[in-house]
């Protein structure tokens, strides 16, 4: 093949690669940046490249006056993920991770590095650092010479790379897992997360971002760095988008079985349109609106209502609208009367460790989503089914206070400072059968956004349009039980009509569901339940 014809054909490869990165680039601008993850994507550029500056000339001043720099260096110097346990040890938190927990324990348990060596490790990093920041030309020959070392397995690009963007972004791109894939797409070539890599992929970037800074610099654009944007518009690519690079390179395979250095892959939620949670929950979009509005006013709702009003259901379509596209999840819980503030936040459990009873403090279920919503980027939603069971303001103990003040931290009963993640939503249902709004805490009151549900026949209409049910004469039964009720909190719901098969399971539902329920409540009154007997309801219903 003749030159002309290897110099035209790689022309006409780069004039598609531009158009499709146009192509693309346009369709990331109208969808992320301006989103809340996206607002929050663009200002950890710059926090995190302060907070690594200062990190750094700190470490290098305890060097000069001949203090003992290695857990420092292994703690401030390499990129770790936004845990509980991470921001308790005073790590560097990036948002492009290569660590999630103890490196120490993950490199021992893997066999890659001696107890014995850590203090070499942090000297050779910190050597290596110092030696890119002073003198970047020597890039090749340091990550070169670092490689070559005993120790140095595990420490590829997504490790060591993220602190020299932060010391010299003119000089070092911030190359991971999502960067790496598309410069390699967007130029034809096939470069791996080895250190000895970084150079050319380094280089090659920065070209590649100076061809493509025209395309990028438009009207309606975040005010950012070139590499920034780029790095931020690979990020959507790679993890909101999930791009098909087609013929894009495959990772050695010793690379891919032994090395994972960004956060594990986090699945994305399916789309969820708020026109479909109308849909499914029969609720116009404008009251879901300002629900949602309170929501995310407030940070915390309780839907509260008589049995049967559909409190949990709504609560869990309503999630799924907030979590919907991103990265984020939904746990659900139940209160009950025995449920308290150790299974909730923490408290002792006693275990046997060799034979031996030990009493570890344990985390509880909202510490334990707290620490897997600080992973995400996106809204998490905690559903705490029935919160009106248990003692609300027992379970929740000191929290209480950061329901009201999030930005703040405070001290567990344990001691350690804890703070709710700003990503966090937590939707509670109440049964006012079980207690009447009127009688709950004060305080709790003041925190959650109350938002009242009644039942709602229009839904159950909907639901036996055409199943030739007659619901028509169903609801107007409910209706009359409803008035000789008399009590709103006590009233009886739709769900337990919302069934396909409900011809053949209604006398089941009513005479095993409902009665019970007349009779307890009119349990004084028992001429009153006589007329809402099955054998009396099932005759003017036309069953």
């Amino acid at each position: 093949m003749s030159i002309n014809k290897l110099y035209n054909d790689r022309k006409v490869f780069i004039s598609e690669k531009n158009n499709e990165f146009i192509k693309l680039f346009k369709e990331f601008i109208s969808s992320y940046p301006y989103t809340q993850d996206g607002l929050r994507h663009q200002k950890v550029y710059h926090e995190q490249r302060q907070k690594a500056r200062e990190n750094f000339q700190a470490i290098v001043s305890a060097n000069e006056s001949g203090e003992d720099i290695n857990e420092i260096v292994l703690l401030q110097l390499l990129p770790y993920a936004q845990t509980i346990n991470n921001s308790k040890r005073n790590v560097w938190i990036h948002h492009a991770p290569a660590i999630t927990k103890d490196i120490r324990e993950w490199f021992e348990g893997a066999g890659w590095t001696k107890v014995e060596d850590w203090s070499k490790i942090a000297q050779a990093i910190f050597n290596f650092v110092c030696r890119c920041n002073n003198y970047p030309n020597q890039l090749a020959e340091a990550c070169k010479e670092f490689s070559k070392l005993d120790y140095s397995k595990g420490f590829q690009i997504g490790m060591l790379t993220p602190i020299l963007n932060a010391l010299r972004p003119d000089d070092f791109l911030l190359i991971n897992k999502k960067s790496r894939p598309v410069i390699n797409y967007f130029t034809g070539e096939s470069h791996n997360q080895k250190l000895t890599d970084y150079p050319a992929i380094n280089a090659i970037g920065k070209t590649l971002i100076a061809e493509l800074a025209p395309h990028m610099r438009q009207s309606g654009i975040p005010s950012m760095r070139d590499d920034d944007l780029f790095d931020m518009f690979c990020h959507w690519l790679v993890a909101v988008k999930k791009y098909d690079f087609i013929g894009k390179e495959s990772p050695p395979m010793d690379e891919v079985s032994e090395f994972t250095f960004d956060v594990e892959a986090i699945e994305m939620q399916p789309e969820y349109s708020l026109s479909q949670c109308a849909l499914d929950t029969g609720i116009e979009e404008k009251t879901l609106e300002n629900w949602l509005k309170a929501i995310e006013r407030k940070k915390q709702a309780i839907f509260y209502g008589p049995p049967g009003t559909g409190k949990t259901y709504v609560a869990q379509k309503l999630a799924k609208y907030l979590v919907g596209g991103s990265n984020g999840f939904v746990d659900i819980i139940q209160f009950h009367p025995a449920y308290t503030y150790e299974d909730f936040v923490q408290g002792i459990r006693p275990q046997r460790i060799d034979g031996e009873l030990d009493y570890p403090l344990v985390n509880g279920r909202f510490l334990d989503f707290c620490e897997e919503a600080y992973r995400r980027q996106s809204i998490c939603v905690l559903i705490i089914d029935e919160i009106n069971r248990a003692n609300v303001a027992r379970v929740f103990g000191e929290l209480m206070y950061l329901l009201e003040y999030h930005n703040e931290k405070i001290p567990l009963a344990a001691g350690e400072l804890f703070s709710i993640p700003t990503n966090v939503r937590i939707i509670g249902t109440m049964n006012t059968a079980d207690r009447s709004i009127a009688l709950v805490d004060y305080a709790l009151r003041r925190r959650f956004a109350f938002i009242p549900l009644c039942p709602n026949y229009e839904i159950l209409r909907c639901r036996h349009l055409d199943s030739g049910f007659p619901v028509e004469k169903l609801i107007q039964k409910l209706n009359e039980l409803n008035k000789a009720i008399s009590n709103p909190h006590f009233v009886v719901g739709i769900s337990y009509f919302l069934r396909d098969d409900l011809v053949d399971q209604i006398e089941s539902i009513w005479q095993l569901e409902i009665e019970p329920y007349l009779e307890e409540y009119f349990f004084d009154q028992p001429s009153k339940v006589e007329q809402f007997r099955w054998n009396e309801v099932k005759k003017e219903i036309d069953l």
